[in-house]
């Protein structure tokens, strides 16, 4: 429950309620047993007869306000992430269905804010928990024999672990710290009573041993992920992991502070020439998303360019390339790439941002399709 004074707009007090307990704020003592049993704004009054009103937190809210030892990924670039992604579930059927599940894998749960949001996404596409069913026993009649002598939380953990078996969407989320990933848990299964924990499967370890673990465990070579997100602060030591159990069209998210170790991905992938298409790059920041140009180009390419920008463009008014010439130059740089041999040259990497936009600080993100496996 969310706290806030009846005449502040500021974000106010995230509360867990319990009945017997109490909170302090500067303007008295808010006892919980007065909260509970309300609805969404109404009134309440402190110790000390201050209003306060009472709101469901949103996601957004919960987010900022929940206890935290690493910084979350913030609701805006949470929300601009899972749009990226294009999640697209249906409702459960009832009839039989054969087809694989929408597996998707975070790795770097950190505080769980974006598992949040992508459980959130995916929750459609399962059908609902089933309850253990109410304890009826009488002192005069016998025990209800559906129990067979399990408790309660027993037999609702077995009703958990087999609808477990019937999802339609999974989140992997992994995280190498035990510490965060329990500390994640708590926070996924805090939101409104833990509505959208049950569609993530949480782990903890390094995310390579975790696909190769995996995939012994499915017996199977064949790929399961739809898309994978990697927060890591080496992602290019698992890229070639990732690429055989990815889905063709799948895609992989790189999430990282700096623009250079996006470009640290690029150049891995066109080396050790991994089957993932880079379709774009984006600086995420407070409000504002920007694309940036990120590539492997040639030296010798790159100065022919500067020497024709500098004969074409009138002194101190560089003009934007146009598509074409744009076009021109990628189709060479594919065609460089597809040559059955490396050429002598060095690459080089080009990051800069896309023409005509704002710089807002944030992160970058990489986004790749995953494509087919050349032969």
């Amino acid at each position: 429950m969310l706290l806030r004074e009846k005449k502040d707009t500021h974000d106010g007090r995230l509360v867990k309620l319990q009945a017997s307990k109490s909170t302090g704020t500067h303007l008295g003592i808010v006892q919980h047993a007065d909260i509970i049993g309300r609805q969404p704004r109404q009134i309440i009054q402190s110790s000390k007869g201050a209003s306060y009103r009472i709101h469901d937190p949103t996601l957004a809210e919960y987010v900022r306000l929940t206890p935290r030892l690493v910084t979350p990924i913030y609701p805006s670039d949470a929300n601009l992430i899972v749009s990226l992604f294009d999640i697209n579930v249906d409702r459960p059927s009832a009839g039989l269905n054969t087809d694989p599940p929408l597996e998707i894998l975070e790795a770097g749960t950190g505080h769980g804010a974006l598992t949040l949001h992508l459980s959130r996404a995916i929750h459609a596409a399962n059908p609902p928990i089933p309850r253990a069913p109410a304890y009826s026993g009488s002192e005069d009649g016998p025990e209800d024999a559906v129990y067979l002598g399990e408790s309660v939380s027993d037999l609702q953990h077995s009703y958990l672990e087999s609808w477990k078996q019937s999802r339609r969407a999974i989140l992997h989320t992994l995280d190498i710290s035990p510490k965060y990933s329990q500390h994640a848990k708590k926070i996924v299964e805090g939101f409104r009573h833990g509505m959208y924990a049950a569609n993530v499967d949480f782990h903890v370890g390094d995310v390579s041993d975790w696909i190769s673990k995996q995939r012994a465990a499915r017996r199977t070579q064949q790929p399961f992920l739809s898309h994978v997100f990697l927060d890591l602060p080496n992602p290019t030591h698992h890229l070639p992991n990732v690429a055989p159990v990815l889905h063709v069209n799948g895609l992989l998210a790189v999430f990282n502070p700096s623009i250079t170790q996006i470009a640290e991905c690029v150049e891995a992938i066109r080396e050790q020439k991994m089957p993932y298409l880079l379709e774009q790059v984006v600086e995420l920041g407070a409000g504002t998303v920007r694309e940036w140009d990120v590539r492997a180009v040639k030296p010798r390419a790159t100065l022919q360019k500067s020497s024709t920008e500098q004969t074409s463009a009138p002194s101190g008014n560089r003009s934007q390339d146009s598509e074409t010439e744009q076009a021109a130059r990628d189709g060479e740089l594919e065609a460089a790439l597809n040559k059955g041999k490396e050429e002598e040259e060095k690459w080089a990497m080009v990051c800069r941002p896309k023409v005509g936009q704002q710089v807002i600080g944030g992160g970058f993100l990489g986004l790749w399709r995953r494509m087919e496996q050349s032969s």
